[in-house]
């Protein structure tokens, strides 16, 4: 062979291994989610579902049924969809008002079809969730969005009857749903609303925080943070701060809100956690701790409790504008929040109102008064 020909060669097999090895360097795809087209009896609010038939069918994925989130089918369940496009966020809530039944006819599709799961942010009755990491995700086929039909979701979420067997299928009513609980938050003072809005939407989404609790003769400081979780039947707010000056020996306070009940429009059901020499941290109350240390206990409560969605602004009895510069502005409200013998605070809420931000929250009880600031 020649020396030109080697040569030759030599340069093909080095663009060749250039090639693969670019090719090793791409991300690789992740493989295509499989879901099949559902063949058995399905019955929604007494209309059995012409599956052969739909032009957006029902699909199975991992043995559970997903229904196709169209506006016909959507209404018919009573769910409502809002799709934010600034935000690319889609919020899914159930409870809403049901039209009849309206069969979206196309060409018949059977078998095995490729799905692809969601990516963008998604809340259901409010609560937002991971969609990466459910079980059972929820994803797109055919440019709509499908929705898993899951004993969480349906029953524990949205309060529906849910059946199966063999012989009937998969019967669900959704009229069964409680009515709606509203979430804007109603006054009766439209600027105020507004400025609840903003807290609210703060709590819901957590963040970090610049802590001091003034009281007793002493003053602490601390950083503290709020964490949501959610999955489809309870959101869990947890309240953690370092040090924790609320009782001694204290390591966090927990609200959990019941998908059921209205979520975060609902009343809350608050437990702390302590720190126990012999256990570790721990998740009840050190009883004999906390109601040493009431008042400071309490007024950590008010902050965990400090937010108004919905029917919850009822517990403002009182409120007054005291500042106002601009965009920013200050309001006092008078709270009844009732625990541990104590009936009520005050809170001190400044907004951002055209930024959409909390600047600061002081709530104060008789001899305390605990500033919080956004970090």
């Amino acid at each position: 062979m020649s020396t030109i020909n080697k040569t030759f060669l030599r340069v093909l097999l080095a663009i060749a291994c250039c090639i693969a090895l670019a090719f090793s360097l791409l991300p690789q795809a992740e493989a295509a989610m499989r879901a099949d087209v559902v063949t058995g009896k399905v019955t929604l609010n007494g209309q059995v579902i012409d599956n052969k038939n739909a032009k957006y069918p029902l699909l199975t994925y991992s043995n559970i049924t997903y229904f196709p989130m169209t506006y016909q089918l959507s209404r018919f369940m009573g769910v409502e969809t809002d799709w934010n496009n600034a935000a690319k966020s889609l919020n899914i809530t159930a409870g809403g008002a049901q039209s009849a039944y309206v069969a979206e006819t196309g060409k018949a599709q059977r078998g095995s079809v490729a799905v692809t799961p969601a990516s963008y942010k998604i809340s259901v009755n409010g609560a937002q969730i991971n969609n990466k990491e459910e079980k059972y995700p929820i994803f797109n086929y055919n440019g709509i969005t499908y929705f898993p039909l899951t004993w969480a979701y349906a029953v524990d979420s949205f309060g529906w009857s849910y059946q199966w067997d063999a012989e009937n299928g998969l019967r669900i009513d959704t009229t069964t749903a409680p009515a709606r609980v509203p979430t804007a938050p109603d006054t009766g003072n439209a600027a105020l609303d507004k400025a609840l809005t903003i807290l609210n939407n703060k709590y819901a989404t957590g963040g970090k925080y610049r802590g001091m609790l003034e009281g007793g003769g002493k003053k602490t400081s601390f950083d503290a943070a709020l964490d949501v979780s959610s999955t489809p039947d309870v959101t869990t707010v947890k309240f953690t701060a370092e040090p924790f000056p609320f009782f001694d020996n204290g390591v966090s306070y927990f609200a959990n809100y019941y998908a059921v009940k209205g979520g975060l429009a609902s009343d809350e059901q608050i437990g702390i956690s302590g720190n126990s020499p012999e256990l570790g941290d721990v998740g009840y109350p050190i009883y004999a701790e906390v109601a040493v240390w009431a008042e400071n206990s309490y007024i950590g409560k008010c902050f965990l409790d400090c937010q108004f969605t919905g029917a919850r602004s009822k517990h403002i009895t009182d409120f007054k504008r005291t500042a106002a510069a601009g965009s920013a502005e200050t309001w006092t409200l008078h709270v009844s929040y009732a625990e541990d013998s104590f009936t009520g605070y005050t809170a001190e809420l400044s907004v951002d109102t055209a930024k959409s931000v909390v600047t600061q929250i002081v709530i104060r009880t008789a001899n305390y008064t605990l500033t919080m600031t956004p970090a």
